[in-house]
C-alpha cells in the first residue's frame, strides 16, 4: 500500500460509518440496485451514494456491476444487523465517536494525556451519559465485539455449578444471555451504569423472550462503589483495559467485597464465588501497538495495555488470587479468580 492511500485511510473509516448509519447494507439483500434506487430507500443524493460506495468498493467494501448497479460483497454482508457476525454498530462508533477523539491523537502524542479530554470536555462515559444515541451506538458496538467471545466461552467452560451470574459492566448483556441460552436453570444479572441499565432493560423488554426476561435483570452500579452480592461467578469483560491500574484495583475490590458479601449470604455453604476476568493481554494477540495507543487517545489517563504479569499484580493487590488462564481464539484471555486465602 502507498503512502498516498494510507493518508486516506481515515476517509474510509468515516465511509463505513456513513454506510452502516444508512443501513445500505440491508438495502442490498435481495439483490444489486441502482445509486437512485439506494438513494430513495436512504432519503440520500444519488451521486453521494454513487461516490461513497465507489470509495469503499476500493477496499472491498460492495461491488460496482458494469451496469452500474451495487451489490454486496462476502465483506458488506457484515455491515448488515442480521449478519451473525454484524459489524455494523462498530463501524458506527469507529468512524464516529472514536474517530472524532482521534483526531485529536497528537495531544496525546506529546501530552501522553487522552485526547478524549480534550474532544468532549470529559470521559466518553460522561459523553454518552448525555448524548442517548451516542450511547445506543456504543452499547450495539459492544455486543458486536462481544459476540465471538460469548459463543465460545459459552460453548466452552462448563457453568453448570452456578445458579447466579453477575456481569459487572456487562453493557446490554450480551455475554449473559449467551451463557444463559446454554444453561436454562442459571440467573443472571447485568450490573452496569443507569443509562445502559436502562436502556438493556428497555431492549430485553422489546426482545419478547419471556424465559430471558425472568432469568436476566439490569441493575444500576458504580462499580467504583459497589456491585450486588449473591453470584457464584462474576464476569469482568472488556472493562480493565479502559481504566489505569489504580482504577482496575478499585473496580476490583469492589467485585472482592462483593465476592465476600457471598460467601456470607450463604454462611459459608456451598461453591466458592468465582470471578472471570476476560481481557486481551500483551503478548497473547496480534495488535498489541494498536490497541496501546487506543488506550492512550480513548481510555482514562494511565491507561497502558496489560501484560499477564501486571494482571497478576492487580489481581493480588485487590485481594484476589489468579487460579487459571486460558486463552481463547478471539485474542481474549479468561482469567479465573477467586478470593486469595490468608
Amino acid at each position: 500500500m502507498q503512502l498516498l492511500q494510507l493518508a486516506g485511510m481515515g476517509w474510509i473509516s468515516r465511509s463505513l460509518s456513513v454506510a452502516a448509519r444508512l443501513d445500505i447494507a440491508s438495502r442490498l439483500v435481495d439483490g444489486p440496485k441502482t445509486p437512485e434506487e439506494i438513494a430513495e430507500l436512504c432519503d440520500a443524493d444519488p451521486d453521494g451514494i454513487r461516490y461513497l460506495l465507489r470509495v469503499l468498493g476500493v477496499v472491498g467494501v460492495f461491488h460496482e456491476n458494469e451496469d452500474g448497479t451495487f451489490q454486496h460483497t462476502e465483506i458488506s454482508q457484515q455491515l448488515r444487523d442480521d449478519h451473525p457476525q454484524s459489524m455494523r454498530h462498530w463501524c458506527v462508533l469507529g468512524g464516529e465517536m472514536y474517530y472524532d477523539v482521534w483526531r485529536d491523537l497528537l495531544t496525546t502524542v506529546q501530552t501522553g494525556k487522552p485526547a478524549s479530554r480534550s474532544e468532549y470536555g470529559s470521559s466518553i462515559y460522561a459523553y454518552m451519559d448525555k448524548d442517548s444515541d451516542a450511547g445506543e451506538v456504543y452499547d450495539k458496538a459492544m455486543v458486536d465485539i462481544a459476540r465471538p467471545a460469548a459463543a465460545e466461552i459459552a460453548r466452552d467452560f462448563d457453568f453448570s455449578w452456578v445458579n447466579k451470574s453477575i456481569d459487572v459492566g456487562g453493557g446490554s448483556g450480551h455475554l449473559l444471555k449467551t451463557i444463559l441460552a446454554a444453561h436454562p436453570t442459571m440467573e443472571g444479572v447485568v450490573a452496569e451504569r443507569a443509562d445502559v441499565a436502562e436502556r438493556g432493560a428497555k431492549s430485553l423488554a422489546e426482545e419478547g423472550d419471556d424465559d430471558l426476561s425472568r432469568r436476566l435483570s439490569f441493575t444500576p452500579v458504580d462499580f467504583f462503589e459497589k456491585v450486588p452480592s449473591g453470584g457464584d461467578a462474576y464476569f469482568l469483560k472488556n472493562v480493565l483495559h479502559n481504566w489505569s491500574p489504580e482504577s482496575s484495583i478499585r473496580i476490583l475490590k469492589t467485585i472482592r467485597r462483593a465476592m465476600v458479601g457471598t460467601v456470607e449470604e450463604h454462611e459459608g455453604v456451598g461453591v466458592e464465588p468465582t470471578l472471570f476476568i476476560i481481557e486481551p493481554l500483551l503478548g497473547h494477540d496480534n495488535v498489541s501497538s494498536i490497541r496501546a495507543l487506543f488506550q492512550m487517545v480513548v481510555c482514562e489517563e494511565g491507561t497502558r495495555i496489560r501484560s499477564e504479569e501486571d494482571l497478576r499484580s492487580q489481581v493480588a493487590s485487590a485481594g484476589l488470587e489468579i487460579r487459571s488462564i486460558k486463552n481463547l481464539g478471539t485474542e481474549h484471555s479468561v482469567i479465573e479468580c477467586r478470593l486469595a486465602r490468608d
